[in-house]
């Protein structure tokens, strides 16, 4: 595969993942390779804390809505040797 090619599949996904609401972090074009983030979603702690009031059961969904908005995502995309894209997703 030509550099050019795979240079402009690179910038083509990483301006893909950037619409889907990722950062760059870092990017190194000679090498292919590239560190997304994507920030986490902020819950709104007002409107589930009155939902819970009113049904009691929310409080659940509330929980867990804020478990899960508490780390963002990492990705990290590169090519391997055969050229195809590869992202694998980091900790931290």
């Amino acid at each position: 595969m030509e550099r050019n090619e795979i240079l402009n599949r690179f910038n083509s996904y990483i301006s893909t993942k950037a619409l889907e609401g990722y950062v760059v972090v870092d990017k190194n074009e000679s090498a292919f390779t590239a560190v997304l983030s994507k920030p986490p979603e902020k819950v709104n702690h007002v409107l589930h804390g009155l939902i819970t009031l009113f049904t009691c059961v929310w409080g659940i969904v509330w929980i867990v809505l804020a478990n899960k908005a508490k780390s963002g995502t990492r990705i990290r995309v590169s090519f391997d040797s055969s050229g195809n894209l590869v992202e694998e997703k980091m900790k931290g």
